[in-house]
């Protein structure tokens, strides 16, 4: 039975420094080496950075999870969730002074929906799976049959096409100003990668987003993130998910469950706003329609 937790997720994540691959100890350098050809990166996203605070957690966690990573059926998942982001913000005007942000904005949108999925998958399979109702009578049902989940049946590699992280160490003084005014704009702590390195490298398409954000009603937000996150918890279900009454036998302490879960729970709300962010850029910078899918599609060839 877990503790209670005793202290938000914000109050154990303002005491965790990131686990950089370079200085990740020797049992954590392969869970990274999983999450990077799983992902098709070719470096480790903001929330697994926190997790190696608790290596035998992410090893089981990922072990678990990321042969569905490596599947079409996630792929699926996550093209449905960033159609699901465009359609929440609705079009916008064009902005050219997002274009200098291109690379960037293209490899977060292919990455955010995915790492919301994960965390997810994480904190579903940490609190248990709860059940739920039959959809109303009359409920209109999907156009085709969901992609059969079918783990692993993409290779292990990183994709060229996406960009790696500029180096997010150096933060300049501007940088931390522009993301204070994010964290309070949005209400949770600016940490993902996308505002961290949009803030560093490009301040202008930074302010261009915050403007963008801005102009978006609260409400409007709120729902967005509201079907959002139903929406992944509802396509996780379909895979096998990291459950917690095994955590034991995997050599993870009974009492560090309630910071572990207190984490994921927060890192998922980061990369659920990082998510709608990334579509605010991508809208603005290429479209509602080109915002709906994914912009590096799997281009490798499946047997069915």
């Amino acid at each position: 039975m877990r503790v209670p937790n005793e202290r938000s997720g914000d109050d154990v994540l303002e005491q965790l420094s990131e686990i950089w691959p370079s200085a990740a100890p020797p049992r954590v350098q392969p869970v990274f080496e999983d999450l990077r050809t799983a992902l098709r990166i070719p470096d480790i996203p903001f929330p697994f950075r926190i997790l190696a605070h608790w290596p035998p957690y992410l090893a089981f966690a990922v072990r678990q999870f990321s042969p569905f990573i490596r599947s079409l059926a996630f792929e699926a998942a996550a093209d449905a969730l960033r159609a699901r982001a465009a359609a929440s913000i609705g079009s916008l005007p064009r902005s050219e002074r997002l274009a200098a942000a291109r690379a960037l904005i293209l490899r977060e949108h292919e990455l955010a929906p995915k790492i919301v999925l994960i965390l997810t998958a994480f904190a579903v399979g940490l609190r248990g799976r709860s059940g739920e109702s039959a959809p109303p009578l009359g409920t209109t049902l999907p156009p085709q049959e969901p992609l059969a989940v079918r783990p692993a049946e993409l290779p292990r590699t990183v994709d060229e096409r996406i960009a790696p992280l500029p180096d997010l160490s150096t933060a300049r003084e501007r940088g931390r100003v522009l993301l204070a005014d994010l964290a309070a704009l949005r209400g949770s702590p600016a940490l993902d990668d996308f505002s961290r390195a949009l803030a560093i490298s490009e301040p202008a398409a930074f302010a261009e987003l915050l403007a963008l954000r801005r102009s978006i009603q609260a409400d409007r937000l709120a729902q967005g993130r509201s079907e959002l996150l139903a929406q992944a918890e509802r396509a996780i279900r379909r895979f096998t998910l990291p459950g917690s009454k095994v955590l034991p036998d995997f050599m993870v302490p009974e009492h560090t469950l309630a910071a572990i879960d207190a984490v994921v729970d927060q890192l998922r709300t980061i990369a659920l706003e990082a998510l709608l962010d990334v579509t605010l850029a991508r809208i603005a910078l290429d479209g509602l329609d080109a915002a709906s899918s994914a912009p590096y599609p799997v281009l490798i060839a499946v047997e069915q």
